[in-house]
């Protein structure tokens, strides 16, 4: 339930723009967890001794280029990042948010691009919490602990709505800030 309210709000914190919801579907199985778990992997949050706005902050932005820098460069248009502290609208408190909108030539299907980027997240031991995908719109919500407290979520998508325009976002939230 916990898991669910974040992820409710971190898709609606952080938006530039409109786009459809996705077609709830089955999830999408993740890859196995990485075989060396004694280094962390760079691209999980490490949970900041000295939890403060701006520890988070700079946390949150780290893994979020870390992210954005999987989607595949060759086709790369452009890039937009918001970076920002987000009130929660389902509990009292706020969380840091950044959204990447990474727009790709049109030949690039976003779809495989944002598939890709979830399976190596997997792989880099991100949770799979659900997955949707209908003809206009494909999303995958990931979390990086079991510990809500703890926990930074994400969603990948690809705007799949628009023939001929090649959309991947990345949407990242903290855990609650103090």
């Amino acid at each position: 339930m916990v898991i669910g309210t974040a992820l409710a709000v971190l898709l609606t914190g952080c938006v530039a723009g409109e786009s459809p919801e996705p077609a709830a579907s089955a999830p999408i199985a993740p890859s196995s967890s990485p075989e060396d778990e004694s280094e962390p992997s760079p691209l999980l949050p490490v949970y900041p001794d000295g939890y403060t706005i701006d520890n988070v902050q700079a946390e949150t932005e780290r893994v979020a280029v870390r992210i954005t820098g999987l989607v595949a460069v060759a086709g790369l248009l452009g890039q937009d990042t918001y970076s920002q502290e987000v009130e929660n609208t389902e509990r009292e408190g706020s969380y840091w948010g950044v959204l990447n909108t990474i727009t790709l030539e049109p030949d690039v299907e976003a779809e495989i691009q944002a598939a890709s980027v979830a399976a190596d997240l997997a792989d880099a031991g991100w949770l799979l919490v659900d997955g949707a995908q209908s003809p206009s719109d494909y999303a995958v919500a990931l979390t990086s602990s079991e510990d809500p407290e703890r926990a930074w979520f994400l969603v990948l998508g690809a705007d799949l709505s628009v023939p001929g325009e090649s959309v991947v976002t990345v949407r990242l939230s903290s855990p609650p800030l103090p």
